[in-house]
């Protein structure tokens, strides 16, 4: 029942973000096009502000919630503080205006209160991904609303003060979060600055005091971010008389010199969060059964595009770490993915091009158990079937360079450890990845 939670609230947030793209491409000014004959200056305007990507820093603070801990004869309970998270911001608005798809990472935390009935108390919130919708587009001099989702992994750990405790560590509840948002965002020609509230409906867990008892964990729903960030078209030159040109010739260029068939080189941080729990941890370790681990990684492809048929066939490479612990307990996870893509281009809509083809994958899958001083490493090598999907923004066929977005998935991914399962089929999300076309632009400059 659990892992069928936890997949029905991954879809529950993709769809309302699909379903809102399917609503975008339906309209009547987005229909698919052949971007080489779409070459007016007025049409490349439409194209070339299609989409703006920007990068930024902002405030993101929490409220704080209430805990409780073991006591001779029970439980007593202790609010706790906020903390405030400087974060790096990514992201482009979409859509001219009218989306906005990011990805928050934190770099540190500030302002941790601790009650006086705790030694330590840690509560982070971690890489956030999300999307926002504009009623009104973003426009210069403008003070535009928006609502949106995100999706995010969170963390709560607390060290009591009991005086004869032997435990090194203590365990993290982890968590997948959905919050919903709303918010205001004002535009400058280069800037962008965006003030937000977050609403997390489901806020109640439980905190592991030992490995066999429990008290109440209870988060405030509600948190805050305010930010800037520089907005760029890099591709705003193109819609001129020079870009018609371009546009015109580039693709009789490359099919003179070779290259409109050629090789493309991608990397970018992807994030992932777990999609289901694992049998053996449940089974064995109850009290660290919340984690949901989860991390950021590199993700490196390469492959060949293929013009006539607009697919690419390519590898990727993405290596996963990461891990769990408490109580003496550390669980340590690692996957190696080699992985073979293909995946077909779904039409031209003014520059937000969709995707989505199969995978399969050499993988290369490790957990270990260490409890004290017993340790025991479970291993194995499988191929498994997934599935990509996302979308390129592409002014032209003829790019040097792009950005894409991609989403990976490999379902029921997992090793055996003592009979039972333990679970790798997490979701991979790489918002912002550089691709590069080899050879096109010494071609166009020949």
């Amino acid at each position: 029942m659990k892992a069928l939670t936890y997949r029905a609230a991954i879809s529950n947030t993709l769809f309302p973000l699909f379903f809102l793209l399917s609503l975008l491409l339906c309209y009547s000014p987005l229909h698919a096009q052949t971007a080489e004959k779409d070459t007016t200056v007025e049409r490349l305007k439409i194209r070339t502000s299609f989409a703006k990507s920007y990068f930024g820093i902002d405030a993101f603070s929490t409220t704080g919630g209430s805990t409780q801990y073991a006591v001779q004869g029970g439980l007593n309970s202790v609010d706790f503080g906020g903390t405030t998270s400087p974060r790096i911001l990514l992201g482009g608005t979409h859509f001219w205006g009218y989306a906005d798809f990011y990805i928050a990472i934190p770099v540190a935390k500030l302002g941790n209160r601790v009650p006086e009935e705790l030694q330590n108390i840690s509560y982070t919130e971690g890489v956030e991904t999300g999307f926002r919708v504009f009623p009104m587009p973003i426009q210069e001099g403008k003070l535009r609303p928006f609502v949106g989702m995100s999706l995010k992994g969170i963390s709560f750990a607390q060290i009591s003060n009991e005086p004869n405790k032997t435990y090194k560590t203590v365990p993290s509840v982890a968590k997948i979060k959905f919050p919903f948002q709303a918010g205001l965002v004002y535009a400058r020609p280069k800037v962008l600055f965006q003030a937000g509230i977050n609403y997390q409906k489901n806020t109640d867990y439980q905190y592991p005091i030992s490995r066999t008892a429990y008290g109440n964990l209870k988060l405030s729903p509600w948190s805050f971010n305010i930010g800037m960030s520089y907005w760029i078209n890099t591709n705003g030159g193109l819609a001129s008389k020079g870009g018609e040109r371009y546009m015109k010739t580039g693709v009789r260029k490359l099919s003179a010199k070779n290259r409109l068939n050629c090789w493309y080189f991608g990397i970018g941080p992807s994030s992932s969060f777990e999609l289901s729990k694992s049998e053996y941890v449940k089974a064995k370790y109850p009290f660290l059964k919340q984690s949901s681990p989860g991390t950021l990684m590199p993700d490196i492809a390469a492959g060949r595009y293929i013009h006539k048929a607009d697919m690419n066939v390519g590898v990727s490479y993405r290596k996963l770490r990461y891990g769990s612990n408490g109580y003496d307990v550390k669980l340590n996870y690692e996957r190696r993915s080699y992985t073979f893509e293909m995946y077909k281009f779904l039409g031209d809509y003014h520059g937000f091009v969709p995707y989505v083809g199969p995978t399969l994958a050499y993988e290369a899958l490790a957990f270990t158990d260490t409890d004290g001083g017993n340790v025991q490493t479970f291993k194995a090598k499988k191929l498994a079937l997934g599935v990509i999907f996302g979308w390129d923004i592409r002014i032209t066929r003829a790019e040097t360079w792009l950005l894409r977005t991609n989403l990976r998935y490999t379902p029921n991914l997992h090793l055996k450890a003592e009979d039972k399962k333990v679970m790798f089929d997490q979701l991979e999300f790489n918002f912002i990845q550089f691709v590069w076309f080899v050879g096109r632009n010494k071609a166009l400059k020949g």
